[in-house]
């Protein structure tokens, strides 16, 4: 299956460059379809550039916090685990945070469940 993805510049070019192996996604309705070997279709949301990316594993965590203890910032285009948190927070706004978990009790990054995907990038 291919599901195409708006993705920032920013992101975007680190997934294109290979700096960035994992995607990291809130488990929403779409999020949670996605399978091992589906093709993530990388939209830029700058100039429109298009890069496939095949979903070569998925790990669920209840939290960021869990999946920037269990994966290397670098592994997420980043150098510190901060830094992965600030960037995440700035994605993610606590609405959707709210929105997404059930559980959610406070204004805090740390309470709702995100998916990672390992990608492999491909140039059509």
């Amino acid at each position: 299956m291919k599901y195409p993805i708006l993705v920032h510049e920013f992101s975007f070019n680190k997934i294109k460059n290979g700096s960035r192996k994992v995607g990291v996604h809130l488990l929403d309705k779409k999020s949670q379809q996605v399978k091992l070997h589906d093709i993530l279709e990388m939209h830029n949301r700058a100039n429109g550039e298009v890069i496939e990316c095949e979903v070569k594993g998925i790990a669920i965590f209840d939290n960021f916090k869990d999946l920037v203890e269990a994966l290397s910032p670098q592994a997420l285009g980043y150098d510190s685990e901060e830094e992965v948190l600030i960037r995440l927070n700035r994605m993610y706004s606590i609405d959707l945070q709210r929105d997404l978990n059930p559980r959610y009790e406070s204004p805090r990054i740390h309470d709702f469940e995100s998916r990672a995907f390992s990608l492999s990038a491909t140039h059509p």
